[in-house]
């Protein structure tokens, strides 16, 4: 049976037969009309649908369940290509993050490369000063033994010294002693002299 005609085509559920016409027969292929309206096929896709409307119900069926799989199958190959970028996308990401992370241990390798040559050279200059250190520690030391020696010289002449400066003080005693005899003798002259005349 055909349904009425109205402003909007509906869908026959009722398999064609041989006298249908074209047009009748094109509104009368569920399979194919419903397969063709979701999916949007492509030209050889609607050829295929035209030439199973004339064929029988069971070959619409196998058409119908050939396009469903076609159509299963460009989904899947959909869902492969989503898939393979994703995949892709997370190689790109791995790969990025581990060239990150080897050149952020580069970086920190060459960081403490770096501290360990600047505690080197610091540890080279401690042992430099700690060895003028003790080159002055041994001229102190000497330093100090050289007064030693010189404070038990002076000790040795203290007495000497001593001496020296009575001896000192004695000449100058005997000086302003030849001083006042200096004197008295040209007061004696003076007097000599008055006496004389």
């Amino acid at each position: 049976m055909n349904s009425p005609r109205t402003g909007s085509p509906n869908i026959h559920l009722e398999p064609p037969t041989a006298q249908t016409s074209p047009s009748t027969t094109a509104a009368a292929s569920p399979s194919t009309s419903l397969a063709s309206f979701i999916t949007k096929p492509s030209k050889s896709n609607a050829a295929m649908a035209l030439a199973g409307s004339a064929a029988t119900p069971s070959q619409s069926s196998s058409r119908a369940q050939s396009l469903h799989s076609s159509i299963s199958h460009q989904s899947n190959s959909a869902f492969t290509a989503s898939d393979a970028a994703r995949h892709l996308s997370q190689e790109h990401v791995a790969r990025t993050s581990q060239e990150m992370f080897r050149k952020i241990a580069e970086y920190i390798k060459s960081e403490m490369l770096t501290t360990g040559e600047d505690y080197k050279l610091l540890e080279n200059m401690n042992n430099l000063t700690k060895e003028r250190y003790g080159e002055l520690a041994v001229m102190a030391q000497e330093l100090m033994q050289e007064v030693g020696k010189l404070r038990t010289t002076y000790s040795d002449f203290e007495p000497y010294i001593a001496r020296i400066d009575e001896i000192s003080q004695q000449a100058d005693t005997i000086s302003n002693i030849a001083t006042e005899l200096d004197e008295y003798t040209k007061s004696l002259e003076a007097r000599l002299k008055r006496i004389s005349k």
